[in-house]
């Protein structure tokens, strides 16, 4: 019976973190229109929550064989539940958003590392295939929950409410597992076996990736050059240590094997599409198409429904068939989705819509399961606890890209579009209506909210303008996501041509969830 509550208290945190994966991003035209955020602060509501995630994953990791991962676990439950609490409760400017998220973040780095490994390690070994089965399907269930679940909330309920739904389950989540979670304080204490004088220069390179990566849109060439600058300094200097260290954050040998950094590569790219498309798909949908909250939270379980449904059958297909050929298709289906997407327009049918989510949802199930399980079959068993780590690390990184460059490209592209159609229109505008249409353009607010209804043709001319310049701004995003799917293509078929590793002999390749 204790098994049974350890997998039901892990799978509480792991089904809110899913939740909250495509809840927030439907709340984003929500936190638009209430604080009057700009297409960068919206930005930061998500980039915040990956930068933490991709900061810490690793080195709570470190922390767990320290202190134990019982305790590193809760840590991160009780980071996550009071972070949720004050954004519902308290959070009343932007900026208080973006910071309680980054601290929600970590509670989501400290959780998601060591979920699996708590879960399994409650089983006894012939049943710790079938509970990873279980928690990954938790995971699938989350996904498709969050869209019906947040249209529903936002609608009726309001934002703070995304946020207050963890709270209660949160607090449920941390009292079982404090009760009934086996305490391994005892024999996983020991010295903490980490560089910590490396540490800071990860953090530092990290942070000027993020600075820049988000402020190309404003910030002077100059002082984007010397963060960069100082930031590659940084991570020379971490990479240096990494390599003569005993006990690095990272081993970034790890990369050196063209399996592994080949796999990592896929999945950046993925997530760096994915990470793309949740955060433009919510503002298009409740900004351009004009669609309410909850109706908008209905369109995305085209997607998110078919991630809860290939994610458990994935890996019985690549128990037969090994990682790779699972690789192809979901990189193949991703192309197929950013395509659709690419040709989206005013009198563009639904159909090409759903196309578009459902080929991405399938993708995403499979490739989820297909990356993760190559990464640990191109490393030595000894460093799979390591290179999962590595691996979890590397793809926020591509998320934080995917949602800061679908931010600079809507913004610069829509700009330079209705400057241009305003010019050729000679439609006299007044600065207030004119910022707004420019917001309306890049998707981060409505245009009916621009004040312009009053003025009939004016309101008519200036929507025709916005969506005009949102589409050719989507269009380009969406062609370059797709170039960028065919690289991803072009390196699974690279795998398929590689010797096959143990991962293509069958029973071998169930994942062990290694003792951290």
């Amino acid at each position: 019976m204790k098994k049974w509550i350890v997998l039901f208290s892990i799978g509480i945190c792991l089904l809110l973190a899913n939740l909250d994966m495509t809840i927030v991003n439907l709340a984003l035209p929500a936190f638009s229109t209430e604080f009057g955020a700009s297409m960068q602060q919206i930005q930061l509501i998500i980039v915040s929550y990956l930068t933490a995630a991709a900061a810490f994953f690793c080195l709570f990791g470190k922390m767990a064989d320290s202190v134990g991962r019982k305790r590193v676990f809760m840590f991160g439950a009780v980071l996550f539940m009071v972070s949720s609490l004050y954004l519902g409760a308290w959070s009343s400017t932007v900026t208080e958003i973006i910071v309680a998220r980054f601290v929600q973040g970590a509670g989501f780095a400290a959780t998601l590392g060591l979920a699996l490994v708590l879960i399994a390690n409650a089983f006894p070994p012939d049943q710790k295939g079938f509970a990873t089965g279980v928690a990954v399907t938790i995971t699938g269930v989350g996904m498709a929950l969050g869209p019906p679940t947040g249209g529903f909330i936002l609608q009726y309920l309001g934002w703070r409410w995304i946020f207050l739904l963890n709270v209660p389950l949160g607090l449920l989540s941390i009292v079982l597992t404090w009760i009934f979670v086996s305490d391994d304080a005892a024999e996983a204490r020991r010295p903490l076996a980490l560089d910590v004088a490396g540490v800071p220069f990860y953090l530092f390179a990290l942070g000027c990736l993020i600075y820049v990566s988000n402020m190309l849109s404003t910030a002077a060439t100059a002082t984007l050059a010397a963060i960069a600058v100082a930031g590659l300094l940084s991570a020379a200097i971490f990479v240096r240590r990494s390599l003569r260290k005993p006990a690095p954050l990272i081993n970034v040998t790890l990369l050196t094997s063209r399996g592994y950094l080949t796999v990592i590569l896929i999945r950046m790219i993925f997530n760096y599409t994915m990470a793309s498309f949740l955060f433009v798909l919510p503002l298009f949908m409740q900004n351009v198409l004009d669609y309410s909250k909850l109706k908008s939270g209905m369109w995305l379980l085209c997607m998110t429904i078919a991630v809860a449904f290939i994610a458990p059958l994935a890996g019985k297909v690549i128990d037969r068939v090994g990682f790779r050929i699972p690789t192809l298709v979901s990189m193949s289906l991703l192309f197929v989705s950013c395509a659709a997407f690419c040709v989206l327009g005013p009198a563009t049918s639904s159909a090409i819509f759903v196309v578009g989510l459902f080929c991405f949802g399938v993708s995403n199930g499979m490739l989820t399961t297909a990356t993760i399980n190559g990464v640990t079959t191109q490393v030595p068993a000894k460093d799979a606890g390591t290179a999962i780590g590595l691996f979890f690390t590397l793809v926020m990184v591509g998320s934080m890209f995917g949602v800061s460059v679908a931010g600079l490209v809507l913004d610069r592209v829509s700009h330079a579009e209705v400057v241009a159609r305003l010019a050729h229109a000679a439609l006299p505008l007044a600065e207030p209506a004119r910022a707004a249409l420019f917001m309306a353009a890049n998707g981060s607010r409505n245009i009916a909210e621009s004040g312009l209804q009053n003025d009939a043709p004016t309101f008519a001319a200036a929507t025709q303008i916005a969506h005009a310049a949102y589409y050719s701004a989507l269009g380009k995003l969406m062609t370059g996501n797709a170039l960028l799917t065919l690289v991803g293509v072009g390196l699974s078929i690279m795998l398929l041509k590689k010797q096959p590793s143990r991962s293509m002999s069958g029973a071998t390749h169930a994942i062990e969830i290694p003792e951290r």
